[in-house]
């Protein structure tokens, strides 16, 4: 199916996108917190929420579908700022756990605030229905992206 030119899928979802976190920004005076930016407050917020189990570079990677390097060039830049530490596991010295500081929860608990601000600010007007179906499109187009991702290098 292909869109009308001035409606394109892509462009809403990015522009939305967009919206969303300067949302999130504004409502902590322009900026996320102490330069958790981008990417930063979405890893920060994954590994609160995954603070009882060891989390890797590669879980990261799988979760925000992302390469590799850039999910090193995000780490690296977190740890950089104080955020998180690597620490090495004791069964396998080649891998190294991904854990926040106290910078990082406190940046944590102040982006969950303001996110649970945008959440309810994005979803206003919408039923419960509505909200699962867009739950449930927003997955199948991402499977999309995906399986074109493993068809193309596969």
């Amino acid at each position: 199916m292909i869109m009308e030119e001035d409606r394109r899928l892509g462009f809403e979802i990015k522009t939305l996108s967009n919206l969303l976190k300067r949302e999130i920004g504004s409502s902590r005076g322009g900026k996320y917190v102490a330069n958790a930016t981008g990417t930063n407050g979405f890893v920060i917020a994954y590994l609160a929420e995954n603070a009882d189990r060891d989390v890797f570079q590669r879980d990261l990677e799988r979760k925000f579908s992302v390469r590799r390097s850039t999910m090193s060039n995000i780490i690296m830049r977190m740890e950089k700022k104080g955020f998180l530490i690597r620490v090495p596991v004791e069964y396998d010295a080649r891998l190294k756990k991904l854990i926040l500081t106290e910078k990082g929860w406190e940046i944590h608990a102040t982006m969950e605030s303001a996110g649970t601000d945008a959440e309810k600010k994005l979803t206003r007007g919408l039923s419960a229905e509505e909200i699962e179906l867009l739950f449930s499109l927003l997955e199948r187009l991402r499977r999309n992206l995906e399986d074109g991702k493993r068809n193309k290098n596969g």
